[in-house]
């Protein structure tokens, strides 16, 4: 189960790296952040924009 909880901040956690220092007690506070921050973009994306994209054009 950590695997996959390690597997799913790598990508938060190189732009939390960007910002805070890795020795900083905030950092993975911020990584959570920017992940669920992913998340909402990513549920928004599945919601509004997909559908509008895969919409069969009016004739």
């Amino acid at each position: 189960m950590s695997l996959i909880a390690r597997l799913l901040m790598i990508v938060p956690s190189l732009i939390a790296g960007w910002f805070v220092s890795e020795d900083n007690v905030a950092y993975w506070v911020i990584a959570f952040a920017i992940a669920l921050v992913f998340i909402i973009l990513s549920i928004v994306f599945e919601l509004y924009v997909h559908p509008l994209l895969t919409r069969e054009p009016k004739a």
